[in-house]
């Protein structure tokens, strides 16, 4: 769906190619100025079927996507958890976003079904990159490679807390 525009140049149903003008950049509706708004609804037209757009574009060229999930002890999705991207080569932050938030509005970006994603980092050059957040205080990082044209996914769990283990020392028989 797109939206905010000042025209409309195709109609429903019609054949588009990359590259065909489809629409006019407007401020329709409301807005605090001309933009386009491109969305993606899955399951029917309405807010509550809205998923990340941007898994639905091709990167730039020479570019890629890094989706993901934060997750806790139980699997569950995390909502508003800060992920920054660390790009490998020069040490430096390439990008950040948040996880999600589901407040039950019905104007939430909801996971989409193959990915379950609760974030998306798009158009990063191709690369290595270091994904980082924080769970429980401690933070939790995983090395990923981005290819071209390409959406590379990362989970962001918490480590398993290890269970003490009983220290069993041998006893000598001579004494």
């Amino acid at each position: 769906m797109y939206a905010h525009l000042s025209g409309v140049l195709v109609e429903r149903g019609q054949q588009v190619n990359a590259g065909d003008a489809i629409g006019l950049v407007g401020q329709s509706g409301r807005v605090s100025g001309p933009h386009l708004h491109f969305e993606v609804r899955l399951g029917g037209n309405a807010y509550a079927q809205t998923v990340n757009p941007l898994l639905w574009m091709v990167p730039y060229v020479g570019h890629g996507v890094i989706a993901g999930r934060v997750v806790d002890f139980n699997e569950n999705l995390m909502e508003d958890h800060v992920v920054t991207i660390r790009d490998w080569r020069t040490g430096l932050v390439a990008d950040a976003t948040t996880t999600y938030i589901f407040a039950d509005t019905g104007f939430d970006v909801n996971p989409d079904p193959e990915w379950q994603e609760n974030f998306v980092v798009a158009d990063l050059p191709v690369g290595r990159y270091e994904v980082i957040t924080t769970i429980g205080g401690k933070r939790i990082t995983k090395v990923v490679d981005v290819q071209e044209g390409m959406t590379t996914f990362v989970e962001l769990a918490p480590e398993e807390v290890a269970t003490p283990q009983a220290v069993v020392s041998e006893i000598d028989d001579d004494t």
